[in-house]
């Protein structure tokens, strides 16, 4: 129940409420991103496939069409990590927001390069393991489970401990985040559902989470 209510928050604060701007800003910056870096791995991929005629065209059309499928879900696969990328850079500036909305405790002042390294700290991770099980991709009904399933532990994880390190010890912010794993776990998972918001939806909903779990 928690964790239903910190999501509703979440979803609140980021359609109609004080993250709307971040999130849109968020949205357009890492989609954009994603939308380039798919067009440039297609405007390099396509160019090596043989303009053939007769029989071995339709290889040619199909190998242009299996390399487009290819490089979509590669895209797919990346948009998390760079949407986190993006905005691990203004999470602790929406989790902020929050905290006054909400009227948590002050927390203390995180410097922009920490803003990046956190952003990294998320990204890395989700950008090896997406990376690593794309060939899962590629499997109806297996890819879903597996890209909003490792998508949802990794960003939980990650949000849980980067929301409650504000207010306490890295240390305790783990040990929290290992005692609420089922409710964390739920948080991050709603954030997977939508990537290109997720840093904000998660921002607003694990600092809920978290000041309701204290």
């Amino acid at each position: 129940m928690r964790a239903v209510t910190a999501i509703l928050g979440g979803l609140k604060d980021v359609i109609f409420g004080r993250l709307t701007l971040f999130a849109i800003a968020n949205l357009i910056v890492a989609g954009t991103i994603t939308v380039f870096a798919a067009r440039a791995a297609l405007g390099y991929v396509l160019p090596l496939i043989p303009d053939l005629e007769g029989w071995l065209g339709y290889a040619s059309m199909a190998g242009s069409f299996v390399a487009g499928v290819v490089v979509v879900v590669l895209a797919l696969a990346l948009s998390p990590a760079i949407s986190m990328i993006v905005g691990g850079v203004i999470f602790d500036l929406a989790a902020e927001r929050v905290e006054k909305k909400i009227g948590a405790p002050k927390a203390r002042v995180v410097p922009i390069q920490e803003g990046i390294r956190n952003g990294a700290l998320i990204a890395l991770p989700a950008l090896a393991l997406n990376l690593i099980v794309i060939p899962l991709y590629f499997i109806p009904v297996i890819n879903a489970l597996v890209f909003y399933g490792l998508n949802g532990f990794l960003m939980g994880r990650e949000y849980a401990t980067i929301t409650a390190a504000r207010h306490m010890s890295y240390k305790d912010a783990v040990a929290l985040r290992r005692r609420h794993g089922l409710d964390v776990f739920f948080v991050g998972l709603a954030c997977s559902l939508v990537p290109f918001l997720a840093p904000l939806v998660g921002a607003s909903a694990m600092t809920r989470l978290v000041q309701s779990l204290r």
